[in-house]
């Protein structure tokens, strides 16, 4: 009975997560489809601006995990897990991977063609490429662990306790200069123009900026 209820549970769940993906896709692709260039902070349509990383009022930065300077970081903690999808001679098991903890470096500042915003990057999608960082923790108790548990402020917990395999670890940074693409919500905080997440609206950090041609 606990074997059937492990598989039931853990199908439910990979569905919910295809399901929830999907719609993700969905909304990003609508988001950068439809965004209008960043002027001021107006409602409505989603709003991008295109253009450079600067550095901010604190200045540069050095990345925790690979110790490179730069304008801007996130450290990006992903669960390693067993689960069972559905197939055509029964139940097959699967490795997946599910978000558990981030941590950036605060604000990021981009100095575009139409305004410089401060980007507040909680809850962003980043389509920056490769990582500066990646490596794999299989031990609750190792050095990396320890060294993600002190710059989280607490200690990874699986989520799926049993079934869980380890951590998947990534840092990414963004340099002085990087060319970017940012896609989100507008608003004025502290007398700055700042894109950010808002509500069901993503926002996309972007190294993959549109080519402009003499026409446009």
């Amino acid at each position: 009975m606990y074997a059937l209820m492990t598989l039931i549970t853990a199908g439910v769940e990979a569905g919910a997560d295809a399901m929830a993906k999907t719609i993700g896709k969905a909304r990003r692709q609508r988001a950068m489809n439809h965004a209008e260039p960043l002027t001021d902070n107006a409602p409505g349509a989603p709003r991008e601006v295109t253009g450079q990383a600067i550095n901010g009022p604190v200045g540069s930065v050095t990345a925790p995990l690979s110790g490179r300077p730069c304008v801007w970081y996130a450290v990006t903690v992903f669960e390693r897990y067993w689960a069972w999808r559905p197939g055509p001679l029964g139940p097959t098991k699967v490795v997946r991977h599910g978000r558990t903890a981030e941590q950036i470096s605060g604000p990021l500042y981009v100095a575009g063609d139409t305004a410089t915003v401060r980007v507040d990057a909680h809850g962003a999608e980043l389509e920056l490429g490769e990582p500066s960082f990646a490596e794999f923790a299989d031990s609750p108790h190792g050095p990396l662990t320890a060294r993600l548990a002190a710059l989280l402020g607490a200690p990874l917990r699986p989520r799926h306790r049993e079934r869980a395999i380890g951590f998947v670890v990534e840092e990414r940074v963004i340099a002085a200069g990087d060319p970017l693409r940012v896609v989100g919500a507008a608003r004025t905080e502290l007398g700055d123009l700042v894109l950010g997440k808002s509500g069901l609206r993503p926002l996309i950090i972007s190294r993959t900026v549109p080519d402009s041609s003499p026409e446009d």
